[in-house]
């Protein structure tokens, strides 16, 4: 598949040909429509931020089309549209188990630490794909799952019912 990585910190991405991951049993592979284009990326492109080991397939704002699901996803089916969430967790440690997935000791970013959606295609955890409906455009949806999120987050900590309310139709519109 072709996919767009970084080969070299401070250089400019290079386009490549990569073979497809293999499926694990609670996999999904996802044909990608739509990948944003976070200030991360550029971060980790230009070093400032630490990430795994090169080359790697950036984008961690995704969403597209279930191509293959492993034996294990039951909620999932070839056709869905979904969005990723970019936090992979392990859902068993003291972290997790507390809602606090972005502290999982084991935790990896989607297109920092294991390879993202910068590609015609991505493999990732079931439980990372959420259903994408229909009069969602992909390109909302694939940044709906960090800079959106993100938002909503900030609004949620504040306490900001009205506006709260308010942000959610406009996601949800």
């Amino acid at each position: 598949m072709r996919a767009v990585r970084l080969v070299q910190l401070g250089k400019p991405l290079e386009e490549a040909d990569i073979p497809i991951a293999e499926l694990g049993s609670s996999d999904v592979l996802i044909r990608v429509a739509a990948a944003g284009i976070c200030h991360s990326d550029a971060h980790y492109r230009a070093g400032i931020s630490r990430i795994g080991s090169l080359p790697l397939t950036l984008g961690h704002e995704i969403a597209g089309r279930v191509e293959k699901v492993g034996a294990q996803v039951a909620n999932l089916a070839a056709g869905d549209r979904v969005c990723v969430h970019y936090l992979v967790h392990c859902g068993r440690c003291e972290f997790c188990v507390r809602g606090l997935e972005q502290f999982c000791r084991s935790g990896q970013m989607i297109g920092k630490h294991r390879d993202g959606g910068y590609a015609e295609f991505i493999k990732v955890p079931g439980a990372n794909a959420f259903p994408l409906p229909d009069e969602i455009p992909f390109e909302v949806g694939a940044i709906m799952m960090c800079s959106s999120a993100t938002a909503l987050h900030a609004l949620n900590k504040a306490r900001f019912k009205a506006a709260f309310n308010t942000f959610d139709a406009e996601i949800a519109r």
